[in-house]
């Protein structure tokens, strides 16, 4: 472990972050510090079982905490799980992360983000959505930075919505008494980039192992980019079932998908009544743009050829992701804020 170069992983326990961990650690060539709030968790003990993955008790919004992990590491790979912190705090402790592993010189820093919905859409309010936003602003004042070679070199890590999230989430179909799977949403017919959680870690570790060419990039990832009509005709052709896309208005799925009346967009993790401050945003406020910007295929957008020079053998399409995940339209455990809270309950 002496001759590996220690990666500081925060977010690691998350959907995304768990293949992540996985392909430092199973590369041969890093040793993983985990930064996470429970070490007796099941998803962090399965994780400390991986070769060369160390536990550290912290959190992501305590700088005390913060210094206590950066210290010592060659590099880091940093999700903020906004939804728990809420797009003014993300926004702090994303900035306040950046800085605190300046100070304690890692050489390579790699932010997760999705995309800055509100200003890829030339900044119309309507697609203001805090859950994106934040995590957007945070990596382009990451790269505005610049890249220096005796500093530290930075990287952004781009994702959309998980191809995943069609086992658990708001992308799981509702299945009919006559065993058709209907996905009802307001989704438009534009493009969203879904990417497969199964390949984040090689990106992740391509962007560790080709600093020359990953320092300073904006690495937008996706494994197909689809709409909700194709999703439906995909699952059709793969599973001989028939699947229907249903639009409905906005209003019409807000009403029904909301987990109770005036639930803030961190519902999971906060018990209803808590008071916030106005920059948090209600459920509703969160996923109206939310759905908004990503099924009109603002972020359509992806370098596909790029993401295969990348990973040759990355999961070429959507109609592959079934195929190999023998998807059924039927609903599996996948999101770790969904998980934790089925636990509570």
């Amino acid at each position: 472990m002496a001759n590996l170069k220690l990666i500081l992983v925060i977010g690691g326990t998350g959907a995304q972050g768990s293949p992540v961990v996985k392909a430092l650690s199973e590369s041969g060539r890093y040793a993983v510090r985990l930064l996470t709030r429970n070490t007796a968790s099941d998803h962090a003990k399965k994780l400390a079982e991986l070769p060369n993955v160390t536990l550290q008790r912290g959190s992501q919004d305590s700088q005390k905490d913060l210094h206590a992990a950066f210290t010592g590491v060659y590099g880091a790979w940093v999700n903020l799980d906004g939804f728990t912190l809420g797009e003014k705090n993300e926004l702090f402790y994303g900035v306040r992360a950046y800085e605190i592993a300046r100070h304690h010189g890692v050489k390579h820093y790699v932010f997760a983000k999705i995309d800055y919905g509100l200003r890829q859409a030339g900044w119309d309010e309507q697609y203001h959505c805090g859950h994106n936003d934040a995590k957007g602003r945070v990596g382009d004042l990451i790269l505005s930075h610049g890249q220096s070679h005796s500093g530290m070199m930075t990287s952004v890590f781009t994702t959309g919505p998980y191809m995943d999230m069609l086992f658990d989430g708001m992308f799981v179909p509702e299945e009919q008494s006559d065993g058709s799977f209907v996905w009802e949403n307001p989704a438009a017919d534009g493009k969203i980039p879904l990417i497969a959680l199964d390949d984040v870690g090689v990106y992740n570790l391509w962007i560790f192992d080709n600093p020359s060419e990953s320092a300073g990039l904006d690495l937008e990832v996706a494994t197909d980019q689809v709409s909700f009509a194709e999703i439906a005709a995909t699952f059709t052709k793969v599973t001989g079932k028939k699947g229907v896309h249903k639009r409905v208005p906005l209003e019409d799925y807000l009403a029904k998908a909301e987990p109770y009346p005036g639930a803030y967009s961190n519902w999971t993790v906060t018990e209803p009544g808590v008071p916030r401050d106005e920059s948090f945003m209600t459920w509703r406020e969160n996923f109206t743009p939310w759905w908004r910007y990503w099924s009109e295929g603002h972020a359509a957008t992806r370098d596909m050829a790029l993401l295969d020079r990348i990973h040759g053998s990355r999961i070429p399409s959507l109609e592959a992701w079934m195929k190999a995940k023998n998807y059924d339209g039927r609903s599996r455990s996948v999101l770790k804020s969904i998980q934790d809270l089925k636990e509570k309950m």
